[in-house]
């Protein structure tokens, strides 16, 4: 690389622009050094987006000193992983290129080919990687496994930031200082765990991931992911409580449903409960809002086990047969309770 890391990364983030009211910073870009056609690359910043300390330490030392090796962030479905990653960019003024793999992505589709110009001539196109290589982004990939190993080891010498040849044309790109490479996938890449459950998806080559920096991200922490309740719970009139202690007592109360839904989708609950599908973090904002829409429905005014059983059913459980659908939604009920007669 030309300029040395220490040179690009010339902006100190607070640590309370990632939620930690504590002294200490980050290493970030400058907003004035990113070319003004790739600051709408950046990721919209989402102020009420929580992180956990362990996952922003290993994604702060990795942007700070990893940059020759990409990352590989795994878990299961709708644990944050790609919103991890734009909302850490987000902060530290990255643009981001991203892509979602697929059985037929290959070579071509990450660098690029010849297409038809306007005057009917032929030109030479970058494809992401390329654009990320040349201008400087984190590029992306989303569900790695479900592209083909083979097309991964096509790229190997990418993968551990060598110069882009670019044979059609005969140019050789080197890359940006600013270039991460980041994928994302639900399996942990070498085992598989959570095979039976994903479809399309390919066991990946020791020899590509060995490559990788690893972070393992599950589902947020108590804590955190009732901070995040709270923080994005909509204010509304309610009785017999302050509307402060009502949200915290929801949130909480949310939490716990998804926790139970979670024990029993991965059978390790005590009372041998199980459940046919699971509680993302993104399936329970989404449950949380139709619930509050429910709730305050004219229709539904007296009736919360109603309200609560419709936005399940729109959230999560349409997808399931009635039995494993009845399951679940009885799991939530547990936990949700009455909370929802202090509406007004």
């Amino acid at each position: 690389m030309e300029l040395c890391m220490s040179q690009v990364l010339n902006e100190f983030v607070s640590l309370e622009s990632f939620g930690f009211m504590q002294d200490g910073s980050l290493l970030g870009y400058r907003l004035k050094d990113i070319e003004p056609e790739l600051r709408c690359l950046i990721p919209r910043l989402d102020p009420s987006y929580v992180f956990e300390k362990d996952a922003l330490s290993i994604m702060s030392a990795w942007f700070e000193i990893g940059s020759g090796e990409p990352l590989f962030i795994s878990g299961p479905h709708g644990s944050g992983k790609t919103s991890f990653v734009n909302q850490y960019c987000a902060r530290v003024n990255a643009p981001v290129i991203s892509i979602t793999a697929r059985a037929r992505l290959d070579r071509t589709d990450l660098i690029g080919g010849y297409v038809i110009d306007k005057d009917k001539s032929m030109r030479f196109a970058d494809g992401p990687l390329t654009r990320a290589w040349r201008h400087g982004c984190v590029f992306l990939v989303n569900e790695m496994s479900a592209a083909p190993p083979d097309l991964w080891l096509s790229v190997n010498e990418l993968l551990e930031g060598s110069p882009l040849y670019i044979p059609e044309t005969g140019e050789v790109i080197h890359p940006h200082p600013r270039t991460r490479i980041v994928m994302t996938d639900n399996l942990r890449g070498l085992t598989e765990d959570y095979g039976s459950r994903y479809v399309g998806r390919f066991s990946q080559d020791p020899a590509v991931l060995d490559r990788f920096w690893k972070m393992r991200m599950d589902y947020m922490g108590e804590e955190a992911e009732v901070s995040l309740l709270e923080a994005t719970t909509p204010e509304l009139e309610v009785r017999g409580m302050s509307f402060e202690e009502w949200r915290k007592e929801f949130s909480v109360r949310l939490r716990r449903a998804a926790d139970r839904v979670r024990q029993a989708y991965c059978r390790q609950t005590e009372d041998g409960a199980v459940a046919e599908a699971t509680i993302s973090t993104r399936v329970l904002l989404r449950f949380r809002d139709l619930l509050l829409l429910s709730y305050r429905s004219p229709a539904m005014k007296n009736e919360p086990r109603a309200a609560l059983r419709r936005a399940m059913k729109i959230a999560l459980t349409d997808c399931l047969e009635e039995a494993g659908a009845l399951a679940v939604e009885k799991l939530v009920e547990l936990e949700i309770g009455d909370i929802g007669k202090h509406i007004a």
